[in-house]
């Protein structure tokens, strides 16, 4: 029986070849997209499970509230960890970790940059898992400068020598012993680095008392990474519940003097990739809504594929209902003729899995590419998967055979034969209705993609109220060059295509500070806040192009500048209740101006800067747009050897012969590090590479939805034109033209697509406005969007339907009308 069934589905598919190569094509495509999303959702939903111990690992995360103002953080403080350790038994062990920045290490003749190594206890091994294939965990990271690597770094170094034991040495000149390599870190995991130095080296080059402090001041005081391990069936929650008597202990006594308070947040680690976008100071993340978003996408393509396949086997009923019929004759019961039906769909649909699997083999790099991932695909390497892909396509052939086969079956044997039963494609309504929804669902993704498309240009592209252009940052090291900077701005300037020469030690693009302060209040007594801050030279803000809206700027000859100057933005004097309502509306911050301000808040209540507001300046985006801008204070140093960034504007002319020039002046100066620069344009646009990403898939798959739909179109005008030849035939006899024929169709399929767009568009303006919703500042959604919308489909679809109704069209009359 089973023989039978496959016979005759593999000789109705060779003998409708044109059709079976529509439905292949279309569900091949299909598969193809739902595996690469099965594939990422996968990625996306196993961060951080291969750690063995991950279900007991948890991240230590800090919540201050200054002066009723939230600030959240993924980092804590240095000795928040060990603490908690000594002081509940529930915690097994911790480990901390934090970026080093930039190093440079060299073994014999070969030098590299590393921008990649992360600082940490040695406890790292007994919490998180890392596999050595050098060395052991056991005391790898117990002493002073010492170093384990991943296999690609120790290769860089090492090649196929045995690293362990050997030495790098920096340009300081501080040498680090290899002890241990580790193998190279799975893409889903959110701590990623190349290398690990010890955390005895910090404890070693600050001291062990200083390190390890455990006063007030030390508890208030974020800037590392904390996870804990939890003991076998110990609960989170119990310590949250005794963290009251923790803080009362270590923190209250300072937090009251500052009128703040802190509480301590933890999040399963399995949890840190996907929800931690409203943290500061956290590594890059994922978004768990993108991950839903494109599973509903994987669902919708695999739909609208099976659409197809259930719209022409439909359609063609024609010719399927006279073989049911004669079927049903000679004994074959409906049963046998579902199981018929459904064995056809099945083998399209395993010839379509195989033309899928060749694809994603095929196009995966360049996934990967779009995707920022670097999946691997071996349908035999991995069970899960392959039941996964295998479910999949089993789902899709039963789904798509389903109407069909329960539809054929249903002919009455006798009426077929005598020809009493419609044989002109099934039921016509459900056709249009299916139609409708799969070219909806198109029309829904093109609307969102060009909507999403249109929030990240508006984020890219909107004005961030400072100049951005053409600024070269380079970054300072050398302590030696650092105390010559005047002398090198001097040099620089002399360069006609250098504009300006500043310093600082914060930039947009870059993470700044934020500190506890005092700004005067309503009754003029002095209140605690958290305000974001850098320090700035004098050239500075005009360097940047950021406009001053009340006051002045930083002047050299203003001597009380120095210590008892402050400039804020505008956001900043609105917080503080510094301007009122009418003044905001017409821009007038001079009620700010002279407020007394704090800066460097001691033990006894004293501030290292007294002094008074002298300017306010326009808002910009020193952060990404998808944060609102909070209130910043750009505080002066006059001491250039304290600034770590040399700002350059440049002339867009002659470019690269500029930055030569900066690096041979530098030289002349004897700056032993490597030059180390990048341009303020291009580090803002790193706050949207992931939605650049996210863009390009939600393109890719809006095409591949498309062309799967037209796909369906172009199958389904072509039967209907053919079903339809004598029609065609006797209207050319009464005397229309081959273009009145084919305005004839077009208005019928385009009245579907018309349709669709109507309900497409509130379903697509709803769910993404709701999106949109998410972000501080948004594009608008303009009304010609969803007309590009219904052209793009219109034309879409009147393009795959013309081929085919031109060809009827064309069709001698003589010979349309004879057609049967």
């Amino acid at each position: 029986m089973l023989r039978n069934y496959f016979t005759t589905a593999w000789r109705n598919i060779v003998t409708d070849k044109f059709y079976s190569v529509i439905n292949i094509v279309g569900l091949a495509i299909g598969l193809t997209a739902a595996v690469f999303i099965l594939l990422y959702v996968i990625d996306e939903l196993t961060y951080d499970r291969s750690h063995a111990k991950h279900e007991r690992i948890y991240r230590l995360e800090s919540q201050f509230l200054i002066n009723n103002k939230e600030d959240l953080f993924s980092v804590t403080q240095i000795p928040l960890a060990p603490t908690l350790k000594d002081e509940y038994p529930e915690i097994e062990e911790f480990v901390r970790l934090a970026p080093v920045g930039t190093m440079f290490l060299k073994y014999d003749d070969r030098e590299f940059q590393e921008d990649s190594l992360m600082l940490a206890d040695s406890t790292i091994f007994e919490v998180f898992t890392h596999p050595f294939v050098a060395g052991g965990p056991e005391k790898a990271l117990n002493r002073p400068y010492t170093l384990v690597m991943t296999e690609t770094m120790a290769g860089k170094y090492f090649g196929d020598e045995n690293p362990v034991g050997k030495t790098l040495t920096t340009i300081e000149g501080n040498l680090y012993e290899v002890t241990g390599v580790i193998e190279d870190l799975p893409g889903n995991v959110h701590l990623k680095f190349d290398g690990l130095v010890s955390a005895a080296t910090a404890i070693e080059q600050v001291g062990v008392d200083r390190f390890n402090d455990r006063s007030a001041v030390s508890f208030w005081n974020v800037g590392i990474f904390s996870y804990i391990l939890l003991k076998e069936n110990a609960d989170i929650g119990g310590i949250h519940e005794k963290f009251p008597e923790f803080y009362d202990k270590y923190m209250k006594s300072l937090g009251d003097q500052i009128n703040s308070s802190f509480t301590l947040m933890t999040k399963p680690l399995t949890r840190v990739h996907h929800y931690s976008a409203d943290l500061g100071y956290d590594q890059a993340g994922g978004n768990i809504k993108y991950v839903y978003v494109f599973s509903v996408v994987a669902f919708l393509i695999l739909i609208i594929a099976s659409i197809n396949y259930m719209n022409l086997a439909t359609a063609r009923s024609a010719k399927r209902s006279r073989e049911s019929g004669m079927r049903k004759i000679v004994g074959a019961n409906r049963n046998l003729l579902i199981g018929q039906f459904l064995t056809e769909s099945l083998v399209i649909t395993a010839i379509a899995l195989v033309v899928a699997l060749l694809l994603i083999k095929l196009l995966l790099p360049y996934f990967n590419m779009l995707a920022n991932k670097s999946l691997s695909f071996s349908i035999f390497g991995s069970p899960l998967l392959m039941a996964g892909i295998i479910g999949i396509a089993a789902v899709v052939g039963f789904l798509s055979g389903s109407y069909p086969a329960f539809y054929l079956s249903s002919f009455n044997p006798v009426r077929v034969i005598k020809g009493e039963t419609e044989l002109h494609g099934g039921n016509g309504m459900l056709r249009k209705i299916l139609v409708v929804f799969q070219f909806g669902v198109s029309v829904a993704m093109i609307i969102g993609t060009l909507i999403i498309t249109s929030q990240f240009r508006y984020m890219r592209n909107s004005d961030p109220g400072f100049d951005k252009d053409n600024v070269l940052i380079m970054e300072m090291r050398d302590t030696t060059f650092i105390r010559s900077l005047e002398p090198f701005k001097q040099e620089l300037m002399k360069n006609p295509d250098i504009l300006g020469v500043a310093y600082s030690n914060g930039n947009p693009g870059n993470d700044i500070s934020i500190q506890v302060m005092r700004v005067e209040g309503d009754d003029g007594s002095m209140q605690d806040r958290a305000i974001n801050n850098y320090f700035i030279g004098y050239d500075y803000i005009d360097l940047m192009g950021i406009e001053v809206l009340e006051g002045r700027t930083y002047e050299r000859n203003m001597a009380s500048d120095v210590d008892k100057a402050f400039i804020i933005n505008e956001t900043a004097a609105k917080q503080f209740g510094w301007v009122d309502s009418l003044s905001m509306t017409q821009g007038n911050y001079a009620s700010a101006i002279g407020k007394r301000f704090h800066y460097g808040i001691n033990l006894d209540g004293t501030a290292l800067r007294d002094g008074e507001i002298i300017g306010v300046v326009k808002d910009f985006h020193y952060a990404s747009m998808h944060n609102k801008i909070d209130p910043l204070v750009l505080l002066l140093n006059d001491d250039e050897s304290q600034f770590i960034l040399a700002n350059i504007k440049i002339s867009h002319k002659n470019r690269q012969n500029t930055i030569e020039y900066i690096d041979r002046v530098r030289k002349q100066f004897n700056d032993k590090y490597p030059f180390q620069y990048s341009f303020l344009d291009e580090n803002m646009a790193d706050y949207y590479r992931s939605e650049e990403r996210i863009g390009m898939l939600a393109h890719s798959f809006t095409i591949l939805t498309i062309i799967i739909a037209a796909l369906g179109l172009l199958g389904l005008s072509s039967f209907l034109t053919q079903a339809r030849t004598r029609e065609v035939g006797i209207r050319k006899v009464l005397g229309a033209s081959a273009e009145n024929i084919m305005i004839m169709f077009a208005m019928e399929f385009s009245i579907w697509v018309i349709v669709a767009n109507i309900i497409a568009a509130p379903a697509a303006f709803y769910f993404v406005n709701k999106w949109l919703q998410s972000f501080p500042y948004k594009t608008d959604i303009h009304i010609w969007i969803f007309f590009l919308g219904l052209i793009i489909s219109l034309i879409i679809a009147l393009l795959t339907v013309s081929l085919r109704v031109f060809q009827s069209a064309s069709t001698n009359p003589a010979e349309a009308v004879r057609y049967s």
